[in-house]
């Protein structure tokens, strides 16, 4: 399915660029490396998680907006599963 493919492409995506992640109330930030973060959110946005509301991505890092505290962990969770 579409949403199957997001999610391994994310998995994909995570484990090449992701360097560090860090829930701060209901946000997220990621850390990537120079030039690899809108690589990463645009595989975020795809991938369609329920509990994201949004990302705004630099350069190297990503801003994820969750939709409370709570979804940001489950989300950090599930992010770091993906990136196994």
């Amino acid at each position: 399915t579409p949403q199957t493919t997001a999610l391994g492409t994310l998995g994909k995506a995570l484990a090449e660029y992701l360097v560090n992640i860090e829930p701060v109330q209901q946000l997220i930030v990621l850390r990537t490396g120079a030039g690899q973060a809108q690589l990463l959110a645009i595989a975020i946005d795809r991938s369609r998680l329920p509990e994201v509301v949004g990302t705004l991505a630099g350069d190297d890092t990503i801003l994820v907006i969750a939709r409370d505290a709570r979804n940001a962990l489950a989300v950090v969770k599930r992010l770091k599963e993906l990136a196994n």
